[in-house]
């Protein structure tokens, strides 16, 4: 597979895992609110709160996701190009790098816009930002694993 080809779809395959990732973290937090209400929240009501968030957010956050990562992911290939990186620092690196993007990402967007202008509701409080972190990891290790040719992944 041509080496531009297998980076767009490496990315698309992560960005795609990583922002369903933070979906279903964002609808879990919503859906344990309304639990801590007093109201009932079936598996059906969860499971639809995932795919109406999944489709509602798409038109926002996706194209974020996915053009932050793009930026960050090809410059840390920039930057760790001809470089002597084990597979297992170079998936560190880029999950890394991943996680840290994505906590720059809502904590700016948290510092000009407010608390009221939150992309996802769940990354208000720390364990919801450190989640949604967690998913911009998910997504560069995912990311540099598929990157990597079958070939050189037995380093």
């Amino acid at each position: 597979m041509d080496v531009d080809m297998r980076w767009v779809i490496s990315l698309l395959v992560a960005v795609l895992v990583g922002y369903s990732l933070s979906i279903v973290i964002n609808a879990s937090v919503s859906a344990a609110t309304l639990v801590g209400f007093g109201i009932e929240v079936s598996l059906s009501d969860r499971l639809d709160m995932i795919a109406k968030e999944w489709v509602g957010l798409g038109t926002i956050y996706l194209p974020l996701y996915l053009i932050l990562h793009a930026i960050c992911f090809w410059l840390l290939g920039l930057v760790l190009r001809n470089r002597a990186v084990t597979t297992v620092i170079a998936r560190a690196t880029y999950a890394g790098v991943g996680a840290l993007s994505l906590m720059t990402f809502y904590l700016s967007f948290d510092a000009v816009m407010g608390s009221g202008g939150v992309v996802v509701a769940s990354t208000r409080t720390t364990a919801g930002l450190f989640a949604h972190a967690a998913t911009g990891a998910v997504s560069g290790f995912l990311f540099q694993l598929l990157t990597r040719g079958p070939a050189s992944q037995s380093d």
